[in-house]
């Protein structure tokens, strides 16, 4: 474990955490959005073609946020107005922007597999006045640039408004129990729009970090699982900001580490890039046994309540 090995954490873990936050924020309204992925894949692609035509990764990285919103709303006018299957709509987004980049790339830039232009400028890193001087601690929170701050500020912004606010409330209200919170007069449609909107805009900006804050090109499924990675990181921290915010930032820390044994060891490169999936899926697994075993001890529990009940009568 090294520095730069922990800041090359925090550089992959970015687009993975703001894709974790969006999914968790969809969750916690009560809506399944497993369509990250495609989101995360617009925002690489608008991203760094905004970034060329503007002449500002900034810009690239704004606009891409702003093109993951709008997805997002698409997704939920969609989804509210049509009643549209959730899987299936989400299915047939990522599908679609995976081909429509693919098209593109191929009609309009006349390349298939990767494209860039010396033109475009990585997104600058951002030192932070106080942190920096801090030996080595500013080495490993400091110095980077604005997207992976941006990640930070969003997980600290979703804790404030999810448990601070009153509509943070209603948002909360409205994924636990729907019914009940449209009997208390919540706008359940405008909960799930907001959570819906601001997930694609995590997702785009998210998406546009590889593109235009890291390499500052485009490759064909550039985003290579991140979104749902991002989904299985909002799983594992039961949709809090915090926990959210940790996971992606493990599974980053994992794919770092995976690109490290690359160039420090002889073990086959296919076989260590399977390593982030392999966590993913043990992730999975135990959020899965998480939840038989919450059922496991509400029955047991519930049977105790029960015997002692009847216990009562009797002895009556």
């Amino acid at each position: 474990f090294t520095t730069d090995l922990f800041r090359s954490g925090v550089r992959l873990g970015t687009p993975i955490i703001l894709a974790a936050l969006g999914g968790g924020l969809c969750h916690q309204a009560g809506v399944l959005n497993l369509a990250l992925e495609g989101k995360m894949l617009l925002g690489s692609f608008i991203g760094i073609l905004a970034a060329f035509y503007l002449g500002s990764s900034t810009l690239g990285a704004v606009v891409a946020g702003l093109a993951g919103g709008v997805m997002g709303a698409i997704f939920a006018f969609l989804y509210l107005r049509y009643q549209v299957n959730l899987i299936i709509l989400a299915i047939a987004i990522n599908l679609f922007i995976a081909e429509m980049t693919v098209f593109f790339m191929r009609t309009f830039l006349g390349d298939v597999g990767t494209w860039s232009d010396p033109s475009i400028q990585q997104l600058p890193d951002i030192p932070l006045p106080i942190l920096d001087r801090i030996p080595v601690l500013g080495q490993m929170l400091s110095g980077y640039n604005i997207v992976v701050y941006f990640s930070w500020a969003a997980a600290l912004a979703m804790y404030f408004v999810l448990f601070h606010t009153r509509f943070g409330r209603h948002v909360r209200a409205v994924g636990e129990n729907q019914q009940a919170a449209e009997a208390v007069g919540i706008n359940v449609p405008r909960v799930k729009v907001f959570a819906l909107v601001i997930s694609g805009v995590l997702c785009g900006i998210g998406g546009a970090f590889p593109s235009v804050g890291h390499l500052t090109l485009f490759t064909r499924n550039m985003t290579n699982g991140r979104g749902w990675i991002g989904l299985t990181a909002a799983l594992f921290g039961q949709n809090h900001p915090f926990a959210v915010f940790f996971a992606g930032a493990f599974f980053g820390l994992a794919d770092a580490f995976a690109v490290r044994l690359q160039t420090t060891t002889d073990v086959p490169p296919s076989l260590v890039q399977f390593i982030p999936q392999v966590l993913a899926l043990l992730a999975l697994i135990l959020v899965a046994l998480r939840v038989q075993v919450r059922v496991a001890l509400a029955r047991r529990a519930f049977r105790r309540r029960a015997q002692r009940e009847v216990a009562a009568q009797e002895a009556l």
